[in-house]
């Protein structure tokens, strides 16, 4: 009993001194590599474009939150296709893919600063041979014996280094990145949404253009015609008037091609077969909102691309971190406890416990300068990745600077296009009065028709312009200039 007793304490002692230095060396461990430092990007305080935006008012409090910034234009069909498509865009589903794959990859990584145990059992059956080298049999027979062990072993690599936790620290980016490209995508294809819807609403309002012209066209044939048959025009006005109405009909079919498409890549968006959707003719295109003055450019943070970049430079730094561990010793401490017995009556009787422990490092003396060239090329992704955010700050800025300007001058160009309908229309009411007057030939009439269906086309893909410019502002500024969202 004091021998079992005494193998009992030397086994608890092992263990104790085991998970003692092990801690101790995790605790007093250092993490080589750099530390992640939040990258610098030369972004002024405020956009120039926003200095004069549509609107008077400073940014307004926080109203509109980044999952439904597409509120803002008070649209209840565009609320529903937006609906559909966070829930169904397979673009999306694929982005959440990913999400779910770095996060398992974060979980793996984490693992690795835990112990590995497990059991292994065996059992054996052995004959050894009666004239053996070094025969423990001092009567001279051959020995057949079994051979029960059920042991639990346990390997542990302390981290004294870092290398587990750097590696860590990357795979932990690598899905916060994957978590922000998510929330890109989700932008990405909810302003794709909007754009498409915006640009059918244009071309219904074009279709209406052109059918009330077929119709002032067909007047204006039906005229010429008669006219022609009292003698009062010539075969050429008839023909004038036949092909400028045939020319228009074109035009419309080739329209109704364009909304067709439009519709079609719509249902795709919103993770539906083509023939599911039908998008009936909506009302005349909308007024975008009004854009405040004064838009810091720290709302560029909102953006998930930069959030993106900014994730992808600190997974960089830490491989750093896993590249230089490298040059140093790797240290292991394995452990066995368990039973051992030739009887598996008497398996589990104390007398037969069985424990070790032992501890390694595996150091690396010549690699042929492998490990030199994984530093380099830790470090050259860094400054890839370094550039790359800098790059994907800048490019913002122009993305929100365009869209400001755009929104601008297409404000003004569509009060100047408004007054160039007006003059269009007069011009054609007079071209028109003076044709029945006699006074001029009907092509006068046709370049008149032909100016106000210009015009009015211009019009209306000036209005969707605008629309779409509006969308395209607010992506660039990750969701709109209201509301807040959490990095």
């Amino acid at each position: 009993m004091r021998k079992l007793r005494h193998r009992h304490m030397d086994v608890s002692r092992l263990t104790s001194f085991a998970l003692t230095a092990a801690l101790t060396v995790m605790i007093s461990g250092c993490m080589v590599g750099p530390n992640y430092h939040v990258p610098s990007a030369p972004v002024p305080p405020a956009f120039n474009g926003s200095t004069t935006g549509t609107s008077s008012e400073t940014v307004p409090p926080a109203a509109i939150s980044y999952s439904d910034w597409w509120k803002v234009f008070h649209d209840p069909v565009l609320d529903d296709f937006e609906i559909q498509g966070d829930s169904a865009n397979r673009d999306i589903k694929i982005a959440i893919a990913h999400v779910d794959e770095a996060t398992a990859l974060t979980s793996s990584a984490r693992s690795y600063l835990f112990p590995t145990v497990g059991a292994a059992p065996g059992v054996s059956r052995t004959r050894e041979a009666q004239n053996r080298p070094n025969n423990g049999n001092t009567n001279g027979h051959a020995a057949t014996y079994n051979d029960i062990v059920l042991p639990l072993v346990a390997s542990y690599e302390v981290d004294a280094w870092g290398r587990l936790r750097r590696s860590l620290q990357a795979a932990r980016a690598t899905q916060q990145a994957s978590e922000a490209d998510l929330r890109f995508v989700r932008l990405e294809t909810e302003t794709t949404i909007a754009i498409d819807y915006y640009s059918l609403r244009e071309s219904d309002q074009e279709l209406r253009i052109l059918d009330r012209t077929l119709a002032d066209l067909q007047q204006g044939f039906d005229l010429t015609t008669s006219r022609f048959q009292h003698g009062l025009s010539s075969d050429l006005e008839v023909a004038q008037a036949k092909t400028l109405l045939d020319q228009t009909a074109a035009e419309k079919q080739a329209l109704e091609i364009q909304r067709a498409q439009l519709e079609h890549a719509l249902a795709v968006l919103l993770g539906r077969t083509v023939e599911s959707l039908s998008v009936p003719i909506l009302p005349d295109n909308p007024t975008p909102p009004e854009t405040p003055v004064g838009l810091p450019a720290d709302l560029l943070t909102r953006r998930p691309d930069i959030a993106e970049s900014d994730r992808n430079v600190a997974a960089a730094t830490a491989r750093i971190g896993v590249a230089k561990a490298a040059y140093f010793p790797q240290i292991s401490l394995t452990g066995l406890v368990g039973y051992e017995s030739t009887n598996a009556v008497s398996l589990l009787n104390w007398q037969n416990t069985i424990a070790s422990l032992a501890a390694s490092a595996t150091a690396p003396i010549f690699t042929g300068g492998r490990l030199r060239a994984g530093v380099d090329q830790a470090q050259a992704a860094y400054r890839e990745s370094l550039a790359q955010y800098e790059k994907t700050v800048l490019v913002s800025y122009q993305e929100v600077e365009d869209q400001l300007s755009a929104l601008q001058y297409l404000s003004n160009q569509s009060r100047s296009q408004a007054l160039a309908v007006a003059d269009s229309e007069r011009t054609e009411q007079i071209a028109m009065q003076r044709y029945k007057a006699g006074l001029v030939s009907y092509l006068d009439v046709v370049i008149a028709q032909q100016s106000v269906l210009s015009n009015e086309r211009t019009s209306s893909q000036i209005a969707g312009q605008r629309m779409t410019a509006s969308v395209v502002l607010i992506k660039s500024l990750g969701g709109g200039w209201t509301g807040s969202r959490t990095p």
